[in-house]
């Protein structure tokens, strides 16, 4: 399986890139028809370079790891530095839970950032009231 290794924004650390649907297939240990499928169905994190259906793809495997972590229920087996492992039913268990509560989370997150930005908002109305109060008064 050839990879391309290529620094990312940090520049410290470096991610690999699989280039082909054969390498993202071998890589996740199953199918080209099944990751495709899952690019499509599961919202897997392949990027294409061009628009079509032909255009050639490439992935990040750190993203794909990332994939394979958040969509716990969704898949089966994790695969792990290019080594599928299976769970047994209560890692998958153990998963879902975690996966749940990452969702709650980032509801919570997304809730409080709202309530942060109407509470800047009202903030900001009340300065330029005060601002305008107390400014000084131009006589004609």
């Amino acid at each position: 399986m050839a990879t391309r290794e290529t620094s990312n924004a940090a520049g410290d650390q470096s991610s690999f890139t699989l280039n082909l649907w054969k390498e993202i297939a071998s890589y996740l240990g199953r199918g080209v028809r099944t990751v495709q499928r899952w690019e499509q169905e599961l919202q897997l994190p392949v990027h294409r370079i061009g628009k079509g259906k032909r255009s050639p793809v490439y992935a990040v495997v750190s993203e794909l790891k990332f994939w394979m972590v958040t969509s716990a229920g969704k898949c089966a087996n994790t695969v792990v530095d290019g080594k599928v492992k299976t769970h047994a039913p209560s890692g998958r268990k153990r998963e879902a839970e975690l996966a749940a509560r990452l969702h709650q989370l980032a509801q919570a997150v997304a809730e409080s950032s709202v309530r942060h930005q109407r509470q800047a908002e009202a903030l900001e109305k009340n300065i330029r009231a005060l601002r305008s109060r107390f400014s000084p008064r131009k006589s004609t």
